[in-house]
């Protein structure tokens, strides 16, 4: 097998960063070639850029029984490397019709925010395959440009926090082939392989079959992510030159509102909520809400969708999380 160095991609990718002397880079660790791979990139950088401070960080939420074995293999190499690393279990409580994997997501999101410094830089181990999967899942839901866009470089986190995915345009098999050139140690999870997982049924039986037909592919599909990322930024930019007249916080003025077209009125409540934080409704949940507010000034308005709320308070509307 050639020898596949990814360390000029990945220094390139860093560079983008602009980081500054004693910013700290945290490597999210999960066990897989590819946050393996992120791991001795990372190693390999901090040797020559000591300047910075490095962390690994490892939640394991016990989803998978060899899970604590997996945590004891990570801990051991953090230590085979001496890089600084801190491992802890998260305890993860499934409510009804809640996606486990998406709890188990974004409790660990929450607690990397904690565990981490206010302008960390977060590195992640998405490749080009798992773009191309996240876009064909949200494509299947039914998502908008900005869904479309699927995983950014590099994007906003908590505070000053950024995630960045340095690997974001490279294979897998250019990531197995750097770890057997440089002795990267991984663990290959067996639940990867059950296509009764909707990520894994892409990967397994259907990116095959559309790579086979057409062998740029994935090249085209990172295309038109990039696309939809650029018109995403854009359209975000016009509507922030109309909120910035009419929002305050959690507050939306509605003056004038009805004589705005059913698009844009969607298009400002989805930036709105955006720029909240808050969870986007489903595309029901907001044209109930766009068919109330078409009543105005009568009428209650008034919907929910988990633990947020959006009610008419006179000529406003008010958004809170319980």
């Amino acid at each position: 097998m050639a020898t596949v160095d990814l360390y000029s991609t990945f220094t390139h990718e860093l560079a983008r960063l602009q980081l500054q002397p004693n910013q700290q880079i945290v490597v999210a660790l999960g066990g897989g070639v590819d946050s393996q791979t992120v791991l001795d990139l990372t190693d390999r950088f901090r040797r020559e850029h000591p300047e910075f401070r490095y962390l690994a960080i490892h939640l394991d939420h016990a989803f998978h029984p060899k899970s604590g074995a997996w945590a004891e293999f990570l801990a051991s190499d953090c230590e085979r490397r001496q890089f600084p690393y801190h491992i802890e279990p998260l305890n993860i409580v499934q409510g009804a019709r809640e996606s486990l994997e998406e709890l188990g997501r974004d409790a660990r999101y929450s607690r990397m925010a904690e565990l981490t410094e206010a302008d960390a830089v977060i590195l992640l181990g998405q490749h080009r395959s798992d773009q191309i999967e996240t876009f064909f899942l949200q494509l299947k839901r039914g998502a908008g440009p900005k869904g479309l866009s699927a995983m950014a470089f590099i994007a906003p986190f908590v505070g000053q926090r950024r995630l960045c995915r340095p690997l974001l345009g490279v294979s897998k098999s250019e990531l197995y082939a750097y770890g057997e050139s440089f002795g990267v140690q991984w663990i290959e999870d067996d639940t990867n392989y059950d296509t009764r997982i909707e990520r894994n049924f892409l990967r397994h039986d259907i990116v095959p079959r559309l790579k086979s037909r057409w062998p740029a592919i994935e090249q085209t599909v990172l295309r038109s992510t990039q696309l939809c990322a650029e018109q995403h930024a854009l359209l975000s930019e016009l509507l922030d030159t109309v909120l910035n007249g009419i929002m305050q916080g959690q507050v939306l003025d509605l003056t004038g509102w009805t004589t705005r077209s059913v698009p844009m009125q969607k298009a400002l409540l989805r930036r709105w909520f955006e720029l909240n934080e808050a969870r986007m409704p489903s595309a029901a949940v907001l044209a109930e809400l766009i068919q109330q507010l078409q009543r105005l000034p009568q009428g209650k308005v008034g919907v929910r969708w988990g633990q947020w709320q959006v009610q008419r308070v006179k000529r406003s509307l008010h958004l809170s999380c319980n």
